[in-house]
């Protein structure tokens, strides 16, 4: 009934509530935005200023600057009155998705000031591929474009799978559990409504909720992309549930690797370029359900061990800080300088060796970190963004290399006093020269530095016994296996449990595989995931 409401009124208020203030006034960033985004604008390109009189106010203002962007005032202001407006719970509630997705018109109230949805949109698009919200949750903004998504294919009578929606809606907020999947059936087609076994019933407990939902999934769609999410992220409520079976209602903050679900990310114009389709070709699952729907039967075999992890590259967010890839990179300076290292050696990056599919280090290393993706357009394009994006990272690491190097040089000397001094202070001259460098080197590139885009946040980069390198979910360990299923587009890593059943820790791209290479049927027999 609700579908029909929303689909046949001739409006939809979409209320957000009082206005938005920062500092002390009411702030409406759209119209600015807006007006940014019909121009087309750059970042370097901006605030827009209107005028002779009205850049005369700004100069003679005590907080103008001339650099631009989030170092003016005003700016920075809307940015943030924009981040605060996303946070309004309305964005994260199942239930509201149908009300803009079903809606022939929609309009967004907030105190005293409106807009339609397409200005609203367009105006937070705009922000977000100018990457304003890299430093925030990000739910804070796939949200707005999962919603988009929704009604632009219903609007185009393309109704989305079930399985696209329960991904793509995973971030979203529910006082029920089970409405993470009794909230979008109003969206899935009458020809998927028609043979999913599940229908909305409340005397249904949410294990049983979404273990059906993972089998109809399946069944209907032919393949195992469901599992993807599967693993060992659930929320303490929902602990009794199978590691094959998702917890729709944990927020995680690991981009997918799966070009499909990269959907806050890559659709329409923004699309990103992908390199491989499936690690096991067009194989069909084969999969068998037992012990009451607790253990799942499916067609695999392992492929390989995990041999070494190099730790997990975990980034913070902020509340209403606009983003700007300076700043990830001087969180993660912060955070996870210790990492970057470890992985370009399970690479061979150090050494340079070449990795079994003829490629140097280097590339296997940055490819593995955007899944196969080219996120900034193809190939080259996105290895250069990379390189400038990572420069950071590899001119410190020079600095703080010869600091301890040249410290243990003098240290271990056999030379007399007089010489460790004059080698002492030779040595911080020439370690001041080199911060210094690198100091002047950040200042100068904060605005030229790309985004990084990379899907490796929040997990691990591993090396297995046959020497593979990918990238997997951050509960992966040494000692944990690689199996190839039919009918899964990656390789699953899972862990051996009691009796011989299996437990599923997450999905891997594994470089040099993700085409079907290293797959092969006839070795595929049952295992027992639990």
């Amino acid at each position: 009934m609700m579908k029909d409401i929303y689909r046949l009124a001739s409006s939809v208020a979409v209320w957000l509530g009082g206005p938005i203030e920062v500092d002390g006034k009411d702030l409406w960033p759209i119209p600015p935005l807006l007006e940014a985004a019909q121009k087309n604008l750059k970042r370097t390109e901006l605030p827009i200023r209107h005028g002779t009189k009205d850049w005369v106010r700004h100069v003679l203002r005590p907080d103008y600057t001339t650099n631009g962007d989030l170092n003016d005032k005003r700016w920075n202001a809307i940015i943030k009155s924009l981040i605060l407006l996303l946070h309004s719970s309305w964005f994260l509630r199942t239930w509201i998705i149908q009300e803009v997705a079903l809606a022939t018109r929609a309009v967004v109230l907030c105190g005293n000031n409106s807009a339609s949805w397409e200005d609203f949109y367009r105006a937070v698009s705009y922000a977000i591929d100018l990457d304003y919200f890299s430093s925030t949750l990000p739910e804070m903004y796939s949200s707005m474009q999962n919603i988009e998504r929704a009604r632009r294919d219903l609007a185009s009578n393309r109704c989305p799978r079930p399985l696209d929606l329960l991904a793509s809606f995973r971030i979203f907020l529910a006082t029920d559990p089970r409405d993470k999947v009794f909230g979008l059936y109003s969206l899935f087609s009458p020809s998927d409504l028609a043979v999913l076994e599940l229908q909305p019933d409340y005397n249904l407990d949410v294990v049983e909720v979404y273990t059906q939902s993972v089998i109809d999934c399946i069944t209907t769609e032919g393949n195992l992309d469901v599992l993807s999410f599967s693993g060992q992220d659930c929320l303490p409520a929902h602990s009794q549930l199978p590691t094959w079976v998702p917890d729709w209602a944990y927020q995680d903050h690991a981009k997918p690797l799966s070009p499909r679900f990269l959907s806050a990310l890559s659709f329409g114009e923004h699309r990103w370029a992908c390199t491989w389709a499936s690690a096991t070709g067009s194989s069909y699952p084969v999969v068998e359900l037992v012990d009451d729907k607790k253990n799942i039967m499916l067609s695999g075999y392992v492929l390989d061990k995990v041999a070494t992890t190099g730790g997990i590259l975990e980034k913070d967010y902020y509340e209403t800080q606009p983003g700007h890839p300076f700043l990830e990179i001087n969180m993660l300076i912060k955070k996870s300088t210790d990492v970057f290292p470890k992985w370009e050696d399970i690479c061979g990056v150090p050494n340079n060796t070449t990795y079994f599919t003829g490629e140097a280090a280097w590339d296997l290393y940055w490819k593995t970190l955007y899944a196969g993706s080219y996120p900034h357009g193809d190939e080259q394009q996105t290895k250069a963004a990379f390189e400038k994006w990572y420069k950071p990272f590899r001119d410190l690491r020079s600095v703080t290399d010869y600091t301890g190097d040249r410290i243990e040089e003098i240290r271990n000397s056999d030379s007399g006093t007089a010489y460790k001094v004059a080698a002492g202070v030779g040595w911080f001259g020439k370690m001041m020269y080199k911060s210094m460098k690198f100091g002047m080197s950040m200042l100068n590139n904060r605005n030229r530095t790309p985004p990084s885009k990379i899907l490796a946040f929040h997990r691990t980069l591993f090396r297995t016994e046959r020497d593979y390198v990918g990238i997997s979910s951050r509960w992966v360990k040494e000692g944990d296996s690689v199996a190839l299923f039919q009918g899964g587009k990656l390789p699953l890593v899972i862990r051996e449990a009691e009796d011989g059943k299996w437990q599923i820790v997450g999905d891997a791209y594994i470089h040099g595989i993700m085409n079907g290479e290293a797959f092969d049927g006839s070795k595929c027999s049952m295992i027992r995931i639990c």
